[in-house]
């Protein structure tokens, strides 16, 4: 069995990574009654929302409630498995990015092992890690001469992640001017532009979202 499950790691090492990050929380959501509560993720802005629809809604805190609030917080950490064995493959290659992604595929403490404090910060990494994904492996590609294959609108789309990124979690601005920094210092103006381009205009329709209803920005950021 173990001689098989190998030999399918080395065929399918993302589809393989995948399964163990699924079947451990599939356990968790079952038998870990904690598992994807407030006491993980304090209350903020998003958890309120999320409140008063299911109160609008006539919702209780019925098992089945629990067990799709679970399901919803596994989705977010499984997605965020795979960005973290997709960018380790493009630095490290396969067998080193599914080592590295094997360790937040068995621990159900996701995104950031216990660093997260708040439904904004687990929400908004998963935008960030596809966002640095795009960016990543189109620098990649470029710094390999494969033009080809190299699209101005990927940077464009990595900007509108990273911009929502942002609106979901403030503090990430310093990482998205990490990302932004290191194409400036690769020569990569344009890709940097475009990528500006993208974040602006995701920032500025989540802004508009918030004044149409009703909602200071500024003290929505506060939250």
């Amino acid at each position: 069995m173990l001689q098989r499950f190998k030999r399918f790691k080395e065929r399918h090492p993302f589809t393989s990574l995948m399964l163990i990050a699924i079947i451990v929380r599939i356990i968790a959501i079952v038998f870990v009654p904690g598992f994807g509560s407030h006491s993980e993720l304090q209350p903020t802005l998003f958890i309120a929302f999320l409140d008063k629809i299911k109160a609008g809604l006539g919702i209780g805190q019925s098992q089945g409630m629990m067990l799709l609030s679970r399901s919803l917080y596994a989705l977010v950490s499984i997605f965020t498995v795979s960005m973290v064995y997709r960018i380790s493959d493009l630095v490290t290659g396969k067998r080193s990015a599914w080592l590295l992604a094997l360790i937040p595929a068995i621990s159900c403490i996701m995104p950031s092992f216990g660093i997260i404090e708040n439904a904004s910060a687990f929400l908004g990494l998963p935008l960030l890690l596809y966002g640095a994904n795009v960016v990543l492996r189109q620098e990649v590609l470029r710094q390999n001469n494969l033009t080809v294959n190299v699209h101005r609108t990927s940077f464009l789309i990595a900007g509108l992640m990273l911009g929502f990124g942002i609106c979901v979690w403030y503090e990430s601005v310093f990482i998205v001017f990490s990302i932004l920094l290191i194409l400036c210092i690769k020569r990569n103006f344009k890709g940097a532009l475009m990528t500006i381009i993208g974040m602006l205009a995701s920032v500025a329709a989540i802004w508009l979202i918030l004044m149409l209803i009703n909602v200071d920005p500024l003290k929505y950021i506060t939250l």
